[in-house]
């Protein structure tokens, strides 16, 4: 009996049996819930085989062969089995033992054994076939799931213009000297000015020089230079000229 578990490009899941004597052959395909791992699609192939193997006549040796290590593993560690397909799996084993003998192997995938092969592509077919089984995922699959949804949201770009730096500390990368390194840093982040101060729990900062009207936050710095923050990040030594001309080297 050979086994198989494969995954498509749009990770639908599907399993293949294919089942051999010396007068016989059966061919199974089987769709497995989305998002379901390939071991335990392997699994799930085991599991189906076995249930299968009443349909053929069997001598008196069983050969279940996989190229899954992890499936043979798992299932040989079986005082630690605890999921519900592995249990069953132990079961029919234990049940089959009676009259068979029965041997668990690896073998090589990929190698040109046309057996295996046959396999392999019984589960790629399944894992093709449009109806989708309503079987539960379990813990680890729905954490897999999770887990590759957050990873891809965290892969798209941040839209927000202060990511347009080439890295955390971009300002280091200029051309210009420490202070004016530290100046444009401090100027970036919005917070450590120099002239900050703080009154009755409330944030306060020296008027401003070049009209001496109101405080000298970012925001008004900004606008009372005719700037936007987009133009920071491209142009930082253009920002620290109007700092120099204006008088505002000092108050950041």
């Amino acid at each position: 009996m050979y086994n198989d578990g494969s995954r498509n490009d749009s990770d639908c899941m599907g399993s293949g049996i294919y089942i051999t004597t010396h007068n016989q052959e059966l061919k199974i395909e089987r769709r497995n819930p989305d998002f379901c791992s390939v071991f335990r699609s392997e699994l799930i192939a085991i599991d189906e085989g076995l249930d299968s193997l009443s349909f053929v006549s069997c001598s008196n040796e069983i050969w279940i062969l996989t190229d899954s290590r992890s499936s043979i593993q798992h299932l040989a560690n079986w005082h630690r089995v605890r999921d519900n397909t592995g249990i069953n799996i132990l079961n029919k084993l234990k049940n089959l033992s009676v009259s068979y003998r029965i041997h668990l192997q690896w073998i090589p995938s990929h190698v040109n054994i046309q057996t295996n092969e046959i396999a392999d592509a019984l589960a790629k077919a399944g894992a093709d076939d449009a109806s989708v089984p309503s079987a539960p995922l379990t813990y680890l699959e729905l954490f897999s799931r999770a887990k590759s949804r957050n990873k891809t949201i965290w892969l798209i770009p941040p839209e927000h213009h202060w990511y347009r730096g080439s890295r955390p500390g971009g300002c280091l990368s200029n051309d210009c000297s420490r202070r004016d390194q530290t100046t444009l840093t401090r100027f970036l982040s919005g917070r450590s000015f120099r002239s900050l101060a703080f009154s009755d729990n409330s944030k306060c900062f020296e008027i401003c020089p070049k009209c001496t009207a109101e405080q000298a936050t970012l925001d008004h710095i900004l606008a009372c230079l005719g700037l936007s923050k987009q133009d920071l990040v491209p142009n930082p030594l253009l920002t620290l000229d109007f700092f120099r001309v204006h008088r505002l080297m000092d108050l950041i």
